[in-house]
C-alpha cells in the first residue's frame, strides 16, 4: 500500500507542476518582466539588467536562507496563480456552456440567432438557384458553401450565446427530433452501458476541452499584465485565440461522439429499461423511454392505460 501511495503521490505532483506551478512560474515571471519595463522601455533590457545586477549585488543574495525564501516565495506566487487562472477557467467554460439567460448573453443568444437564420434564407436561395439552374455544377458548389457556413454557425438553430454551446445543444435537438429522446436524462444511464473504449473517447475529448478552459483562463490572467505593459495584450490574445480553437476542434469531437453513442447503444438503453425495440430505435420507444427516465407520472399513466 505504501508503494501505491508513493507512486500516487508522485503522480498527482506532475500532474501539478504541469497544470500549475510550471505556467505559473511563467506568468510570475512575465508579470516581473512588465512591472519592471512598463510602457515606455517594452522591449529594453536595460531596466530587467539593472534590476538583476542590483539582486545580484546585495548582501544578502548570497545568503542560503535569502534563496530559501525567494524560491519558497517564487513557488506560491505560481501556485497562486495557478489557482487564480483555475479560477478564471471556470468562469470562461460558464460562459461558453451557459444558456444565455443573462441580459448580456441574451443578446449575444439573439445576434448568433439572427445570424444563423441570415444563413438559412441563403441556403434556401442557393437551393432554389440549384433547383432553377438543373442541377449545374456551379449552382451546386454555391449550395455547399452556403451549407458549410450556416453549418459553421450553428448545425441547427442557434439558441446560444456561442458557439460551443450551441454545438451541444444542436446534438440534444437532433436526438430528440430522430428518437423523441431526452439526451439529459438518457446520458447517465447511457454512459452505464457504453463499452470501456467508447468511454475513454469521450474522457478524452472532455479532457481536452477542460485544458482549452484552463489556457483560457491563463489568457484571461494576462489582459490585466496589459495595463502595465502593452507586449501582454498580444500575448493574452495568442493565448485566447488558440484556446478558443482547441475548445471548438474538442467539443466538435465531444459532439460527434456523444451523437454516434446514441445511434449506436440507444436501443440497447430502450431495451435495458424493459421496453420492447424491434429493430432500429423508433420515435414511439424514444418517447416511452424518456417518460420513464424522467419519471413523468401523467406520461406513465397515459402509457400504462
Amino acid at each position: 500500500m505504501s508503494v501505491v501511495l508513493a507512486e500516487l503521490g508522485k503522480q498527482l505532483a506532475g500532474r501539478w507542476a504541469m497544470l500549475l506551478l510550471l505556467p505559473g512560474a511563467f506568468y510570475v515571471c512575465t508579470a516581473a518582466v512588465a512591472v519592471l519595463l512598463g510602457q515606455g522601455h517594452a522591449f529594453d533590457p536595460g531596466p530587467l539588467t539593472a534590476w538583476l545586477d542590483s539582486v545580484a549585488a546585495a548582501p544578502a543574495s548570497g545568503r542560503f536562507g535569502t534563496v530559501l525564501i525567494g524560491a519558497a516565495a517564487f513557488t506560491a506566487a505560481a501556485a497562486a496563480a495557478g489557482l487564480g487562472a483555475s479560477a478564471a477557467a471556470q468562469l470562461v467554460e460558464r460562459v461558453w456552456w451557459a444558456s444565455g439567460e443573462e441580459p448580456v448573453l441574451r443578446r449575444l443568444a439573439a445576434r448568433r440567432r439572427r445570424r444563423w437564420e441570415q444563413e438559412e434564407e441563403a441556403v434556401t436561395a442557393a437551393v432554389r438557384e440549384f433547383a432553377t439552374a438543373g442541377g449545374s455544377p456551379e449552382a451546386g458548389r454555391r449550395l455547399r458553401a452556403a451549407i458549410v457556413r450556416r453549418d459553421a454557425t450553428s448545425p441547427e438553430p442557434a439558441a446560444r450565446p456561442t458557439w460551443i454551446g450551441d454545438r451541444l445543444h444542436a446534438v440534444d435537438q437532433r436526438v430528440h427530433a430522430s428518437y423523441h429522446l431526452d439526451l439529459s436524462a438518457a446520458w447517465p444511464r447511457l454512459w452505464l452501458l457504453m463499452p470501456d473504449a467508447a468511454r475513454a473517447e469521450l474522457v478524452e475529448a472532455t479532457a481536452g476541452c477542460a485544458a482549452a478552459a484552463r489556457l483560457a483562463g491563463w489568457g484571461v490572467l494576462y489582459l490585466p499584465l496589459a495595463v502595465v505593459w502593452w507586449p501582454a495584450a498580444l500575448l493574452a490574445v495568442g493565448v485566447l485565440l488558440t484556446a478558443r480553437h482547441r475548445a471548438r476542434s474538442a467539443v466538435a469531437v465531444q459532439a460527434d461522439l456523444v451523437e454516434s453513442a446514441v445511434d449506436l447503444y440507444g436501443r440497447d438503453l430502450v431495451v435495458q429499461l424493459g421496453l420492447e425495440c424491434e429493430g432500429p430505435l423508433t420515435r414511439e420507444a424514444g418517447a416511452r423511454a424518456t417518460s420513464l427516465m424522467r419519471k413523468d407520472r401523467t406520461d406513465r399513466s397515459c402509457l400504462e392505460g
